[in-house]
């Protein structure tokens, strides 16, 4: 079987780290050789790129956002995660490219038909399977908020995380084959078993 790339994704909060775990348990029981990578960050330049990125104190508008976020996912793509699917192993990243359309798109509020030009000119991949946790923003925010310190993300105002989950929505409907949907706002069982069920129902398509 050759790798598949999965991707979990979200607004803040909505849980896509706390069912890693499931995830990774999930694949072990099926023998099936994985990595867990997220963005930003996630590739050789990353760990700059994401400290900018989320740092409070940076200054940088969404436009020079937007392109950090897509070169860090291009040398993500070359160094982690095409290598590792050409050998066959499967790849779990928190984040991806569904997270630019989200956040600089709907949060920002940059036009989309610019961020699929880069992504055309970048030649970004689509992943095989994308996990949408789905969430409340005012629920994710509280959640984030008792987690750790807010970052540049986190802290902004309720509305931009409503324009974000707005954006995650639209991208669902439109994708629906790839992009399946975790009602987060349930309880860690029920959600556990939401994404068995994904997980399973995208093997058995294979």
């Amino acid at each position: 079987m050759s790798g598949k790339f999965i991707t979990l994704e979200g607004i803040e909060g909505s849980g896509k780290s706390t069912s890693l775990e499931t995830i990774q348990s999930f694949l072990e029981s099926r023998d099936i050789q994985y990595i867990t990578t997220k963005e930003p960050g996630g590739g050789p330049i990353g760990k700059e790129l994401r400290s900018m990125l989320l740092n409070k104190e940076s200054k940088i508008s969404s436009e020079v956002e937007l392109l950090l976020m897509m070169a860090d996912r291009r040398n993500h793509l070359d160094n982690i995660v095409l290598p590792s699917l050409e050998k066959g192993t499967w790849v779990i990243s928190d984040r991806y490219l569904d997270s630019t359309y989200a956040y600089q798109g709907g949060g920002r509020g940059i036009d989309i038909s610019k961020i699929d030009n880069l992504v055309n000119l970048l030649n970004i991949p689509l992943p095989h399977l994308t996990l949408l946790f789905d969430l409340s923003p005012v629920i994710a925010l509280e959640r984030a908020k008792n987690r750790s310190e807010l970052d540049r993300f986190e802290q902004e105002p309720l509305v931009f995380h409503g324009r974000i989950r707005d954006e995650y929505l639209r991208l669902s409907e439109l994708h629906q084959e790839r992009i399946k949907i975790v009602d987060s706002s349930l309880n860690f069982d029920e959600v556990e078993s939401q994404v068995k069920e994904t997980l399973s129902n995208f093997l058995d398509e294979e």
